[in-house]
């Protein structure tokens, strides 16, 4: 058990160390994703599952959810804009955490190819598999959407304005719970990928044209 709630957390400790105590994105990339890729990557050789399973359905509902989250996102920026973020502020904020700089298309980049794939193949296959057998698939989903959520409230309240920074981490939440639903009922994480790829794209698209 004690494992089982390490796991769930260490994310959530990675990017308090890289991004709270140290302010720094590209160490923060490291220790997160790199939590992430070992745990992944470890329990699909030692037990691969049918989680790339591929339909033409399951690519359209990652598509079709996808601009769903990317539209809300982007377009609920756009109108509430001044209301969501002070741009000085977050600016500063963005130089102080050492995002910026030539390096800033290369983790833009990395947010919209690579961290769909490795948060999905961590919460959607990996903490879902070893929840599932123990609490069943509704529980299961809401743990992994919350522990999700959790370390995206570390970034996120510094970023936007409140409420929004709050209202936010709900969105991320419910993102969570949709992918989790996604991966329940296609038995892959295609359709969550999918998705999740072209949310954070709606991301990286607020960024390049509203803050940098």
């Amino acid at each position: 058990m004690a494992k089982l709630i390490l796991q769930l957390i260490g994310p959530t400790i990675m990017i308090l160390i890289g991004l709270i105590v140290l302010k720094n994105v590209p160490i923060t990339f490291g220790l997160f994703y790199g939590w992430l890729a070992v745990f992944s990557f470890y329990h699909h050789k030692k037990k691969p599952s049918p989680k790339w399973g591929s339909t033409q359905k399951s690519v359209l509902l990652g598509i079709i959810s996808g601009l769903l989250c990317l539209i809300s996102i982007y377009g609920s920026v756009y109108l509430l804009q001044e209301s969501v973020f002070d741009l000085s502020e977050l600016k500063e904020l963005l130089v102080e955490w050492n995002f910026t700089g030539s390096m800033v298309i290369w983790l833009v980049l990395f947010l919209i190819f690579i961290n769909p794939i490795l948060e999905e193949l961590y919460w959607r296959d990996y903490m879902f598999g070893k929840l599932v057998s123990k609490v069943g698939a509704g529980k299961s989903i809401t743990i992994t959407a919350f522990f999700y959520s959790l370390y995206h409230l570390l970034s996120v309240y510094f970023l936007f304005s409140f409420p929004f920074n709050f209202i936010a981490v709900v969105a991320v939440f419910i993102a969570g719970i949709m992918w989790g639903y996604f991966r329940f009922k296609t038995n892959s994480i295609v359709a969550p990928i999918f998705s999740h790829a072209i949310a954070d794209l709606g991301i990286m698209l607020v960024y390049l044209h509203f803050v940098m």
